[in-house]
């Protein structure tokens, strides 16, 4: 029998996080770009914004998961929320100073903290006991 922290952490459990942190934020930015005719803004929609975002879930999943398996930094949702967050940002201004991204630095920034922050919420960690 799957317990609920093991279900938590599953493969659709994955699928119900990383789809979401890249179509969200895709679809929020492309749709007002392909109307105010903005190609720029369409562009970053798919690349400084929802790919960061997609990442930052993605490792934050990881972390969250390995967290609940071994039992370790069992906190709080929010502090957790930003720690990955604070975190993921770290992680992305070395990406952008590597890669040389500096023009969309906001973009990837704020879109990783986000996607951090969403998913460290949406999957609290919890103290298992041995019955």
């Amino acid at each position: 029998m799957m317990t609920q922290a093991k279900k938590s952490f599953c493969g659709n459990a994955f699928l119900k996080a990383a789809l979401p942190s890249y179509l969200f934020p895709l679809l929020s930015s492309a749709i007002p770009a392909y109307f105010l005719d903005k190609p720029d803004l369409l562009k970053a929609s798919y690349t400084t914004i929802a790919m960061p975002s997609l990442f930052a879930t993605v490792i934050c999943f990881i972390l969250l998961w390995q967290f609940q398996e071994r039992q370790i930094f069992i906190i709080n949702r929010i502090v957790m929320a930003l720690v990955l967050g604070i975190t993921m940002v770290l992680l992305a201004l070395g990406v952008i100073y590597i890669f040389k991204w500096e023009t969309g630095i906001w973009n990837i920034l704020i879109s990783s903290f986000l996607g951090a922050a969403i998913v460290a919420m949406m999957k609290p960690l919890t103290k298992t006991t041995i019955a």
